[in-house]
């Protein structure tokens, strides 16, 4: 049975994954306003005015990196987010709270603040949608002074926007509750499988069998949802060689370390890292472009040879990695089990390109008509 403890630490994890980058977009949507409200604000109220959305930001952001570094395995309790939901609804009020300032602007400047608050509250739903409660509380900070704005005022259309907004909120929290949802399912087709059959003992990964079914669960959840799937194979360079000279307990410890590095890369909770057989590894990774899982390949290979494992039969002298990936969208024609197959030619041609690198599988090179 799931432990609920460690669920929420892994929405937590999720959650907080971009949390500079977040208050830099917040930033960058400050000063798009600041840009705007220069020409039409008098500078006392505009100073005040951007010191309180930028601290608004800092706040969320201080918050989300300090809770980041004291997240531990089974530490976070139900009642414990209350913190962050609170910081995620001071960040949407300091943008929310520009609405206030409506009576003071001309008519194209209104409409360019309520189009940006309307673009804010959608960018940062996939994020924050982690925790539903966070994003409520993130919209009702974005909504409450923009509705409150409109009613007070006389001219119209004031109040007949109000109906519009409110759909608009209720519709995007809608949409977060999906994505909720849909991160959920890949948790606990994860860590719901938790047991002794499905992790191995080594590496602490998941094992060979949990990867077989989760491939497949979320092979029939890409197939409903339309969204790109990718899947990485990998493998240690010259293992058997490295196990020939320095023993077998030194193979286990390498291959512990490396399983630890690839498992330190993958950061989103929803990445399924898993010890395929040997020194194979395999990394599953759901709703995720090829550009994006390259860069989860090459950020795991630089892993590895930052761990500087010597190795004198390697050709660089210490352990490296190679890695070959294949991205799709599933379809009726294609099965769970081609992914791996394809992925697998790629990381053929990773090694015989001379090692420590990564390969996308190109259907070119082969004659074929896949992807």
């Amino acid at each position: 049975m799931i432990n609920p403890h460690r669920l929420s630490t892994q929405l937590l994890r999720h959650l907080y994954r971009h949390s500079t980058r977040a208050f830099a977009v917040h930033c960058v949507h400050t000063s798009l306003f600041a840009a705007y409200l220069w020409f039409e604000l008098p500078l006392t109220i505009w100073g005040a005015w951007l010191a309180f959305a930028l601290l608004g930001g800092f706040w969320h952001w201080y918050r989300s990196s300090r809770a980041l570094r004291h997240i531990t395995e089974d530490s976070i309790k139900g009642d414990s987010i209350m913190p962050d939901v609170i910081a995620a609804g001071v960040a949407g009020f300091s943008f929310g709270i520009t609405a206030i300032l409506f009576p003071l602007l001309s008519l194209h400047t209104c409409l360019f603040i309520f189009v940006m608050l309307s673009a804010i509250a959608a960018a940062a739903m996939p994020r924050l949608s982690t925790l539903p409660s966070v994003y409520a509380a993130f919209l009702f900070g974005i909504m409450a002074p923009l509705i409150s704005i409109l009613i007070v005022m006389d001219s119209e259309p004031s109040l007949s926007t109000i109906p519009a907004v409110l759909i608009m909120g209720c519709s995007l929290f809608y949409s977060a509750r999906q994505l909720h949802s849909d991160l959920l399912d890949g948790l606990l087709s994860r860590f719901g499988l938790e047991n002794e059959a499905g992790e191995d003992k080594l590496t602490h990964l998941a094992n060979r069998r949990r990867f077989d079914i989760v491939l497949e669960q979320e092979w029939l959840h890409a197939l409903r949802s339309g969204t790109p799937l990718s899947l990485i194979m990998l493998d240690v360079d010259f293992f058997k060689k490295f196990n020939d000279r320095y023993g077998h307990q030194d193979g286990d410890d390498c291959l512990e370390q490396v399983a630890g590095a690839l498992a330190q890369s993958a950061k989103r909770a929803i990445d399924l890292v898993a010890r395929y057989g040997g020194e194979e590894f395999v990394v599953l990774l759901s709703q995720t472009t090829r550009d994006d899982a390259y860069t989860m390949a090459e950020r795991m290979r630089q892993a590895v040879e930052r761990l500087n494992i010597p190795h004198q039969d390697s050709t660089l002298g210490h352990v490296t990695i190679s890695l070959g990936g294949y991205t799709t969208f599933a379809g009726e024609d294609m099965k769970s089990e081609d992914l791996v197959k394809i992925a697998d030619k790629a990381l053929y041609r990773a090694k015989a390109n001379g090692r420590n690198r990564v390969v996308w599988y190109d259907p070119n090179l082969d004659g074929t008509n896949e992807e």
